[in-house]
């Protein structure tokens, strides 16, 4: 990942109770709403939405992904996307409705027509998540509206959707004290419940953490106030040493905190565990998407993985709070200390197969930087270069550690929309297989 922009290139497709579907017509013919846009990392869809709305008459929702191809070179994902009308549609001038014989019979370009046909036949998979479900929207906006009328500050403005992807989706409420945001998470193995582990985590360390304002833990709901600007993929040198200062410090702290941590839901993900999850990676060599030559390479390097994990769990460090998917656009604010969120992920774990936010950077310079600043705030637990003996040996396991994480993930998410996931799992892999192994 990084800060830069990626244009989503989407066609629309929104389908009436009747079954009729929405449609432009020109002299060109007959085509689906389409809209190009620029995507901002904190908040996706709302240009798509706005530019919907103008084409088709009517607030709308994006329910999920019909699909999707990605162009890295160019920065540009198209997919085909299901609306739900937020409201009466009042068709603008050249839209339409069209019901399925007439659109059987329209001259639609080629690719509209495969998105039209897979509406159509679609079947909804047991593992669709609950927001990619027509209905969802209303559903969770009444909460959020229910949630804070009852603690005194109503919304003053329309909930509006920012995510919503398979593991996720985010909606956004103004309120006279600020903005209040709901997240829905997927229930898989390997998440904990976030709403009530965070809330437990606020109570422990409330200067790092996000304040809830409400949860539902039948619906893996919670309710969150504002926690100020990202920190961001573009964070500068001297900005991301200080959140990695202040992660280091809030990771010690909570090493006083083991038993309190697994109270709360987190999960135990030290190094007994990491072990058995690496060295069953190749008991479904099919699962995996390398090629022969890497699945070699993978089975020959297990046993160093195996005595690597052996060799963190007996070194100095102690094991700590882990995030799990700490990159800087899941860190918020300007100045220590810093608001962490997104802990789906979190555990119990050896702390230096966290900071992924060094990993991310491609500058081996500034890496080195990075890495020296983190281990810096470690030197009561050992030496430096005891500290950087312990880096090299959880770097290949840290990426190892996000395999086994995207191999459950893949597993428990909608077969259709588990391509928004899929490049990771190889990407994780190879990282572990470049990543030198110390004797």
């Amino acid at each position: 990942m990084s800060d830069e922009r990626w244009t989503w290139k989407a066609h629309g497709l929104l389908r009436a109770d009747d079954g009729c579907v929405l449609v432009l017509v020109d002299d060109a013919g007959v085509r689906l709403p389409y809209v190009e846009a620029a995507i901002s990392e904190t908040d996706e869809l709302s240009a798509l939405r706005a530019g919907f709305a103008t084409l088709v008459g009517a607030r709308t929702a994006i329910v999920r992904s019909v699909s999707r191809s990605v162009d890295n070179e160019r920065k540009e994902l198209e997919v085909g996307v299901e609306l739900e009308a937020l409201g009466s549609v009042e068709p603008p001038a050249g839209a339409i409705w069209l019901g399925p014989d007439e659109l059987a019979d329209a001259r639609l370009p080629a690719r509209d027509r495969e998105l039209l046909e897979a509406l159509f036949a679609d079947d909804p998979h047991p593992l669709r998540a609950p927001w990619a479900r027509r209905g969802w929207f209303a559903e969770a906006a009444v909460w959020m509206e229910r949630t804070l009328e009852a603690r005194g500050s109503p919304t003053i403005g329309p909930v509006e959707q920012l995510s919503n992807w398979c593991i996720s989706s985010i909606l956004r409420a103004p309120t006279a004290q600020g903005d209040v945001y709901l997240k829905a998470t997927a229930r898989t193995p390997l998440f904990v419940e976030e709403g009530a582990v965070t809330r437990g985590l606020a109570e422990l360390f409330p200067a790092n953490l996000p304040n809830v304002i409400g949860v539902d833990s039948a619906r893996n709901w919670m309710l969150l106030e504002d926690f100020g600007p990202l920190v961001g993929w573009g964070a500068s040198v001297e900005l991301r040493v200080i959140v990695l200062t202040d992660y280091a410090r809030l990771q010690i702290e909570s090493s006083h905190h083991v038993e309190e941590l697994l109270g709360l839901g987190v999960f135990d993900r030290r190094a007994a565990w990491l072990a058995a999850q690496v060295e069953s990676l190749l008991d479904d060599p099919a699962a995996l998407p390398l090629d022969d030559a890497e699945l070699h390479a993978l089975a020959a390097r297990i046993p160093a993985y195996l005595e690597a994990c052996g060799r963190l769990a007996a070194g100095p460090v102690p094991d700590t709070l882990v995030h799990g998917d700490l990159h800087l656009a899941n860190v918020a604010g300007t100045a220590a200390p810093f608001v962490f969120f997104d802990w789906t992920d979190a555990a119990l774990a050896h702390p230096f197969l966290d900071p992924l936010a060094i990993h991310f950077e491609t500058d081996a310079d500034i890496r080195r930087a990075l890495r020296d600043a983190y281990l810096a705030g470690w030197r009561e637990f050992a030496e430096e270069d005891v500290l950087a003996e312990l880096w090299a040996l959880a770097t290949p396991l840290t990426f190892l550690n996000q395999a086994v994480s995207y191999r459950s993930l893949l597993a428990h998410v909608e077969p259709g929309s588990a391509g928004e996931l899929a490049p990771a799992l190889p990407d994780w892999l190879r990282r572990a297989l470049a990543a030198d192994l110390p004797v």
